[in-house]
C-alpha cells in the first residue's frame, strides 16, 4: 500500500462525493499487478464512475464511506 503523501485520486473522489455522486459499491482488487487497491464505484443520474487507489489515505476515506453509506466490500 502506498504511503501518506498526496493522492490525486482521493482528491477526485472527495470532490465527486461533494458534487452529489453517491458511493454504491466498494471492493478490493487484490489482483492488481502493483498490489491491492481499494475500488469505489459512485453513481449520479444513472452514470457510474470508478475510483481506485492503493494509497493509505484513500483506504481510510473508504472506511469512512463504509460507515456513512452502510456499505461493505463486495
Amino acid at each position: 500500500m502506498a504511503g501518506w503523501g498526496d493522492d490525486p485520486t482521493l482528491k477526485e473522489l472527495i470532490e465527486a462525493v461533494g458534487d452529489g455522486w453517491k458511493p454504491v459499491e466498494l471492493r478490493e482488487d487484490r489482483e492488481a499487478a502493483d498490489g491491492p487497491h481499494d475500488v469505489v464505484t459512485v453513481e449520479k443520474d444513472g452514470e457510474r464512475r470508478e475510483y481506485r487507489s492503493d494509497h493509505l489515505h484513500f483506504h481510510r476515506y473508504v472506511e469512512g464511506l463504509m460507515e456513512d453509506y452502510g456499505l461493505e466490500y463486495s
